[in-house]
């Protein structure tokens, strides 16, 4: 029965912290769902290989180190080149699944003419410990986004956190991976432009979180890093073509109206503040 289940290929990126990866790692050791192969990409020297070979040699991973710094989308795009599953899904090295994230989905898209499906994901802040990543202290939770599927909202900001999606690898063949020369918001990239041939199906269910900052400082300097991206971003999705009947895009702004009216303004207003003032994802 185990061999009749489709092999997911987790792609892990991670850059010379060894003791961030150990929560992402543990996250996959708990998964329920059997077939997994963990495609891990070290961007830079081979910091984290010595831990893997005495502690996670259970898991089925294959390792590669870039040797010099190549970046983030680099890695994750070699990370997919090495992947062999009908489905891929993305964990950085400070992200994590529970239990249930791998099973879930993909029994939901198993089932579904989709090639992709996400799931909520829980946002952590923490107090970071720099001498023990495990002693950091999680200070806030909270969810972000619950969204279904949309392409006017996902066109407008990127509400897809990168680990909580599962997809096809049909859609890196076809499509391509990761747009190199950009630093952040690579994933956001990605998610539109997978868009344009298929929708997404929406799970509303917390199966995955991942970490952010928690003192203000930091929460600024990270909103000032992703907002230097979001010009060069907009000016890519003016390439991008996507073919929508007129009923489909009524739908969809339907959908955006009658939340507007249902759930008020202030929620569009902390939206569009956080995205466009703070260049949050």
């Amino acid at each position: 029965m185990e061999q009749e289940q489709p092999l997911v290929s987790v792609l892990v990126r991670t850059c010379n912290r060894p003791q961030v990866l150990r929560t992402a790692l543990e996250s996959i050791r708990r998964q329920t769902y059997p077939r997994i192969e963990l495609i891990i990409i070290e961007d830079g020297t081979n910091a984290a290989e010595a831990m893997l070979q005495e502690a996670y040699a259970d898991l089925p991973y294959t390792y590669e180190a870039t040797g010099e710094k190549k970046g983030r989308c680099y890695a994750g795009n070699r990370a997919m080149q090495l992947a062999s599953g009908k489905y891929l899904n993305f964990l950085d090295d400070d992200d994590a699944f529970l239990p249930h994230h791998i099973e879930t989905l993909v029994r939901l898209i198993e089932g579904d003419a989709k090639r992709a499906v996400y799931a909520i994901a829980e946002e952590r802040q923490i107090l970071l410990n720099r001498e023990d990543y495990a002693a950091s202290v999680v200070k806030k939770r909270m969810v972000r986004y619950r969204q279904p599927f949309n392409r006017m909202l996902l066109y407008t900001m990127n509400y897809i956190p990168i680990q909580s999606i599962l997809f096809e690898r049909s859609l890196f063949e076809a499509l391509g991976g990761f747009d190199e020369r950009l630093d952040t918001l690579e994933d956001w990239d990605l998610w539109v432009r997978y868009s344009t041939v298929t929708d997404f199906t929406f799970l509303d269910q917390i199966t995955s979180y991942y970490h952010t900052p928690y003192e203000r400082r930091k929460k600024k300097k990270r909103a000032a890093c992703l907002k230097d991206y979001m010009l060069p971003l907009h000016q890519k999705f003016q390439t991008y073509q996507v073919s929508m009947s007129v009923e489909q895009v009524n739908r969809e702004m339907e959908y955006v109206i009658r939340e507007y009216k249902n759930k008020g303004l202030m929620r569009y207003i902390r939206l569009f503040f956080r995205v466009v003032f703070l260049g949050e994802r």
